[in-house]
């Protein structure tokens, strides 16, 4: 029997196993076709930036060709009629004579003139006579125009002995066959565009190679003239296998560690331009992406092996603990423990990530990281809701699941609905249609929450599967016969989506089952939505209806009995929310605390920061420990008015703490509430910990409403206040509008502006400090940049500030800065040195005009002077609150050594840690003390 129970436990373990590496090997899979996908598209991106600028070279080389064979072809044209006529030679000499004067006139200047051997006869249109010893017909032009039977040939470049100048010829067989026209040009021009490439940054090198592989011209002149064939160079021998070719292409090469790319585009004769583009800062960016996925890739391989490792010690437990019940009982236990581990095990990370995220978006100004952040933000809330899908699952298995009836505004539902689905709609194209009757009643009694997610389920699964079309929403009613009191809402949605076969409806109301699998495998999803939307329904007494045609379309809806409140009518749904909206914020209370203490205990330091950082505004003074044992022993230090202790925590767990604190009859906080947190979010939990003691519990990631709940439920009435919106803006403007009162119209600085800007008074303060803080700094670089004559990056720093100034306020001065700008842009460089001096006047001025709003309210004089043992407590506790990330203990220290004066050998360094502090750059703190030996 023991056997076959250990053979079991190994088939469960080799199960499941196989399951999560098939579900690790599905995430790993997802997250490198995402790379390779963006790989590509990076990669694409690079080859097509260097190809533009290979073909801008080879545009403009062609265009300076085409003008030249347009000017030899009229020649030629011109000289066969008169060949053709029987002119005379002098007649021919004579036109090439006005030719060459027209062409040196209007055209080209830098050419010897038209030239030729016609009627066996050497003519010159620029009156050049060679001497005896000159033979036409063995001439280098003669013999390659004679080879290329009546089409314009290039001849390789030659020096020229009167101008010194380099020199090519176009030559063109006329009608007779034995004579030639000529024309020399110089390569001045063609060398000045590839050499304007180079120096303007925007190629390597720039090069012309001949079909007998001579390099006609380079951006180097130094190798103008060499034969590819006799060198040995990895550009070389890239471009000696492509010569010939009559179509452009491109090659990657490294070389020293560099990377480049050349392009090969054969111009209008028998030449080849290549263009080498340094590309080795966008590769090195390309290869990004790949450490990222493996960092990520190796996360993600980590966190399901600590998942299998938790999920099978549990599961070990539960299966020693199903020997003594029923098999159908340990089943459903084993479920609950899985389903358990789960939720902790993934909320708990979540809840950190998601935690700490939202600091990042309320804290941080960085458009790069929000734009990350924001994905961070989306992705974690996708996975949460997939985490839901499950737990609500669970919570309808085990009939726990509530309907709970309140009153509610239909055109919040919609509203929120509308833009939840608006955004998905138009990333896949699609047409959303709203038909919502106006003279359905608004004001409704009903599970507003069940509600909204039955209808968010529908509309989701219609996007998901609808590739091109449109969705409609459709919201009405119809009376209910037997009561006057209540309607049926009628919700329906339409989609032009893939349809269901008649075959596959029964399978919409299974668990874990999803119509066609091999169809539809790049659809997101766990099966579970449309059987929570049948469940659910099926609580509130109504039923899903579902007609489809089979690769045309689907329409899913319901009819639910709600309550009718009163009968005012929705009309426009958007009008209605924002009435809405007006009366339900005509109070909007916050709850503060100053009086109160409260105890966070929790393993995760990233946990404690979140929770943390949510009580701020609450003015609540919050102690924080790490783990069951340090909250006893706080808890004995202190009295507190409520404590808020983590379930799963090493050495004593959240209830192992709970019962030790019980148990001390000594205890200053023996009746004090106590609340758990959790990320064990399943059926059962809430008895769970109320039957261990508990007063409350909270789930993971922590909701600020809720957390506002618990604290005005629990904390004491005499220390709790409700502040209304209008008392806080008043509070507010009383302690800190005096500050910036004689700030306003000083240096044109509209301190009202500059409040709307940045939200409050006390926002519009840190910043305006920041930027005296950076001003001395600024100005000097802007001075370097200046006298550098480094214009571009001049024109950055001015354009940064000048958006540093609109966000304080200084809107006259934004507008100098903006006219440098737009000076720095156009190369106006006489403007910017007219007004460069007293521009920067003007920005040093601010210091003087901003410093006094910061001043301190005591002298210096007034002040005791910080000893050494109190600055080295000072430095100690600043590196302890920066390494811990913790703004609000930095910023406790800072405030505190305020009231002390700083002696001198401490004056400097103290300065920039309360600069590094105000811009939130932990890691230049510890830097700074690094470097100090402090």
């Amino acid at each position: 029997m023991k056997s076959i129970h250990i053979a079991e436990e190994k088939r469960t373990l080799i199960t499941k196993t196989l399951l999560y590496a098939a579900a690790m090997a599905f995430f790993l899979c997802v997250l490198f076709v995402y790379y390779s996908k963006l790989y590509s598209e990076t990669k694409e991106n690079i080859i097509n930036k260097g190809e533009i600028v290979a073909i801008e070279t080879s545009d403009k080389i062609n265009m300076r060709m085409l003008s030249s064979i347009d000017i030899i072809k009229s020649a030629s044209f011109t000289i066969d009629n008169m060949i053709k006529d029987h002119s005379s030679t002098e007649e021919i000499c004579d036109y090439m004579v006005d030719e060459t004067d027209e062409i040196k006139g209007s055209l080209i200047a830098d050419t010897t003139g038209v030239y030729g051997y016609v009627n066996g006869e050497y003519l010159d249109g620029a009156g050049w006579v060679p001497d005896e010893s000159f033979v036409p017909t063995q001439r280098p032009w003669y013999i390659k125009a004679i080879s290329g039977d009546g089409e314009i040939v290039t001849v390789d470049p030659y020096i020229d002995m009167d101008t010194g100048k380099v020199m090519i010829t176009l030559a063109n067989l006329l009608c007779d066959k034995e004579s030639v026209v000529a024309i020399d040009l110089s390569m001045d021009d063609i060398q000045f565009i590839m050499e304007n490439q180079v120096n303007d940054g925007r190629s390597y090198a720039e090069f012309i190679v001949s079909s007998e592989g001579r390099i006609i011209a380079h951006s180097d002149k130094d190798i103008i003239g060499k034969d590819i064939y006799e060198e040995n160079d990895p550009f070389i021998n890239e471009i000696k296998s492509r010569l010939g070719q009559k179509e452009s292409d491109y090659c990657y090469l490294n070389r020293d560690n560099l990377d480049y790319l050349l392009y090969f585009m054969p111009l209008e004769n028998d030449w080849m331009c290549v263009s080498v583009i340094d590309a080795t800062d966008d590769f090195v960016k390309l290869r990004s992406p790949l450490i990222i996925t493996a960092f990520i890739s190796v996360i993600i391989v980590a966190i399901f092996s600590i998942i299998l490792m938790f999920s099978e010690k549990k599961d070990r437990m539960a299966r020693e603990l199903s020997l003594k019940t029923e098999r159908a009982m340990a089943a459903s236990e084993a479920k609950t423990a899985f389903l358990s581990n789960m939720s902790h095990e993934i909320r708990t990370p979540v809840n950190a990530i998601l935690g700490m995220n939202e600091m990042i978006l309320r804290e941080s100004d960085d458009k790069s990281i929000l734009d990350y952040s924001s994905s961070i933000k989306s992705a974690g809330s996708a996975l949460l809701g997939l985490i839901n899908d499950v737990l609500d699952f669970s919570k309808i298995e085990a009939g726990k699941i509530e309907i709970i009836p309140v009153d509610y505004d239909l055109s919040s539902i919609l509203n929120d609905l509308v833009l939840m689905i608006h955004s998905r709609a138009d990333e896949k194209g699609l047409e959303l249609n709203l038909e919502f009757d106006k003279t359905t009643p608004k004001l409704l009694n009903g599970d507003e929450i069940r509600i909204k997610q039955i209808i968010a389920n529908i509309l989701t699964n219609a996007v998901k599967y609808t590739e091109k079309g449109s969705i409609t929403f459709n919201v009405g009613y119809h009376k209910v016969e037997d009561d006057q009191e209540s309607v049926f809402l009628d919700v329906y949605v339409k989609d032009t989506g893939i349809g269901i076969k008649p075959e596959d409806i029964e399978k919409l109301y299974l668990k874990f089952e999803r119509i066609e699998e091999k169809r539809n495998r790049n659809i997101e999803g766990t099966g579970l939505g449309m059987n929570i939307t049948t469940s659910l329904l099926n609580l509130m007494d109504s039923k899903l209806e579902v007609s489809s045609v089979y690769g045309e379309g689907s329409v899913f809806g319901f009819s639910l009995k709600q309550k009718v409140l009163r009968w005012d009518i929705l009309g426009d749904y958007k009008e209605s929310y924002k009435a809405h909206l007006r009366n339900a914020s005509a109070y909007k209370g916050r709850l503060t605390a100053p009086d109160a203490r409260v105890l966070i205990v929790d393993d995760n330091p990233m946990n404690l920061t979140v929770i943390k950082n949510l009580m701020k505004q609450t003015k609540i003074n919050v102690d924080m420990a790490e783990g069951g044992f340090e909250c006893l022993k706080k808890s004995k230090e202190k009295q507190y008015d409520l404590i808020f202790l983590d379930h799963m925590m090493p050495g004593l767990d959240g209830i192992e703490t709970l019962h030790e604190l019980h148990a001390d009859t000594d205890n200053p906080n023996l009746g004090i509430p106590v609340i758990c947190l959790t990320a064990n979010a399943v059926s059962g939990a809430k008895e769970l910990y109320i039957n261990a003691g508990f007063d409350d519990y909270m789930t993971k990631p922590i909701d600020f409403e809720k957390l506002e709940e618990i604290l005005s439920k629990y904390l004491p009435g005499n220390k709790v206040t409700l502040v209304s919106e209008a008392d806080e803006e008043e509070m507010c403007s009383s302690e800190d509008d005096a500050r910036i009162s004689a700030l306003d119209g000083q240096g044109g600085i509209d301190t009202e502006t500059g409040v709307k800007n940045n939200g409050t008074v006390d926002a519009y303060l840190s910043v305006l400090k920041i930027f005296l803080d950076s001003l001395d700094e600024k100005a000097e670089e802007i001075e370097r940049l200046y006298n550098e004559g480094d214009y571009k990056d001049y024109t950055i720093k001015v354009h940064a500030l000048k958006s540093s100034a609109k966000i304080i306020g200084a809107t006259e001065f934004a507008e100098k800065a903006q006219q440098l700008e737009d000076a720095g842009k156009a190369e106006d460089i006489a403007y910017i040195d007219e007004h460069h001096n007293a521009f920067m006047q003007e920005y040093r001025a601010y210091k003087d005009i901003i410093a006094p709003v910061f001043d301190d309210v005591s002298e210096p004089g007034d002040k005791d002077s910080a000893d050494e043992d109190l600055m080295s407590h000072a430095f100690e506790t600043v590196r302890e609150a920066a390494d811990d990330m913790d703004c609000d203990r930095l910023e406790s220290i800072i405030e505190e050594m305020k009231s002390y004066e700083i002696p001198d050998e401490y004056s400097e360094l103290w300065g920039n840690i309360c600069i590094l502090a105000d811009q939130f750059d932990y890691s230049g703190v510890l830097e700074i003390l690094d470097s100090e030996g402090v």
